[in-house]
């Protein structure tokens, strides 16, 4: 097949797609499709990921900066740009990653011009959560042209079943397969863990952002002040929110048991990730939790909310999953702090084989194929995943 998938800006700040849908796209070139990937290119400071190699993977970039007056001029662009990839190319494949993008209304004209298939992966975008932040802007929007737009792909993607329902519920009634991230997964096994350590580590990493529940987390520590635990907090400042939750750290009395690290290379992010005792994300609401699995991948058990879809946590034995409030947060933090250390390596351990076994790229990778496959007409089995 000939896929092209279709991004916003491949830079670290920006969060889950940056990492997912090149690892997607690099999977799927390594089960030999043809697979482009268009990006936005934002220019300075904004810094591209690095990107994996194959020779079935080309990358291509469109240069629009940050000048919304120069919107009808970029569009132009970017319809150029997909109609110059797609030229000649048979069973082809948009795969269209997020929402509220102008740029995006260019995808579903070429494809109707070339004969492509059209599916979105919505990327938690259209939450309950998400909706409520920015309200008045995203519901203007979703009247006037977003709900539309989706309606004429083939089909959209949903992350997990919550996901769909919550499509559902948005009057979205064309097929959704709900097939969920990746994970990479480092190549070692067993955590270089010392049990007897003065210095036990909670780990946080991901955008610092109201919604990631970060305020109920210093809540928490607050009410336990537990003896012995660090809390180490990655990742990019987002909107000046770090600097909020600094000052309820410190107005807490907390300042030497939380420490803020700032964005990390991906090679300290696995360090991070194989060092730590327990990792958290309380987040309010998450499509999938990207940093949930890595870190399960990692054999450091989790602590996250009922507002990301992990109840896999449970199921697994891998860690904790519950309801995204203060008085729950805290239960959950007293009865971790409290776990004797062979238990979280056991729960770790856990971790690892569960998203060996059901989270790992080329699986997930296949599962995307077969929806395209299905898509285009060469298979008549309607995929498992698809509702």
């Amino acid at each position: 097949m000939n896929i092209l998938q279709l991004t916003s800006a491949l830079v670290p700040e920006f969060g889950g797609p940056v990492r997912t849908v090149p690892a997607l796209c690099f999977n799927q070139a390594k089960l030999g499709n043809q697979v482009d990937l268009l990006y936005l290119d934002f220019g300075k400071p904004y810094k591209t990921i690095d990107l994996p190699s194959h020779p079935n993977l080309s990358y291509h970039s469109l240069k629009v900066g940050l000048n919304l007056g120069m919107r009808p001029v970029i569009i132009q662009g970017y319809r150029e740009k997909i109609f110059e990839i797609a030229r000649g190319k048979d069973d082809l494949i948009f795969h269209d990653n997020g929402i509220w993008l102008p740029y995006s209304r260019a995808v579903l004209k070429v494809a109707k011009s070339v004969g492509a298939k059209v599916i979105t992966t919505t990327h938690g975008m259209l939450e309950p959560w998400a909706m409520s932040y920015g309200k008045i802007r995203k519901y203007a929007a979703w009247h006037l042209y977003q709900k539309q737009r989706l309606r004429k792909n083939n089909i959209l993607q949903a992350t997990s079943l919550e996901e769909a329902n919550n499509l559902r519920r948005l009057g979205l009634d064309l097929p959704i397969t709900i097939i969920p991230n990746g994970s990479d997964l480092p190549d070692w096994k067993g955590k270089s863990k010392n049990t007897n350590s003065d210095q036990r580590i909670i780990l946080f990493l991901s955008r610092i952002h109201p919604k990631k529940g970060l305020l109920n987390f210093v809540n928490g520590m607050e009410q336990l002040k537990p003896v012995g635990w660090k809390a180490v907090i990655a990742g990019y400042n987002e909107g000046g929110h770090q600097e909020v939750v600094q000052e309820a750290v410190k107005n807490a009395g907390l300042e030497q048991q939380f420490s803020f690290i700032g964005p990390i290379s991906d090679k300290r992010k696995w360090e991070l990730y194989r060092s730590a005792d327990l990792f958290i994300l309380p987040s309010f609401s998450e499509n999938f939790g990207m940093v949930v699995a890595e870190a399960l991948a990692s054999e450091t058990p989790v602590i996250t909310t009922k507002g990301t879809p992990w109840k896999d946590l449970v199921d697994y034995d891998c860690g904790w999953w519950v309801e995204p409030t203060v008085p729950s947060l805290t239960k959950c933090l007293r009865e971790a702090f409290a776990s004797d250390p062979e238990d979280l390596i056991k729960k770790g351990i856990n971790g690892r084989i569960l998203v060996e076994g059901k989270y790992s790229w080329p699986a997930i990778a296949e599962k995307v194929n077969d929806v395209y496959q299905w898509m285009i007409g060469k298979s008549q089995n309607k995929p498992g995943t698809i509702i």
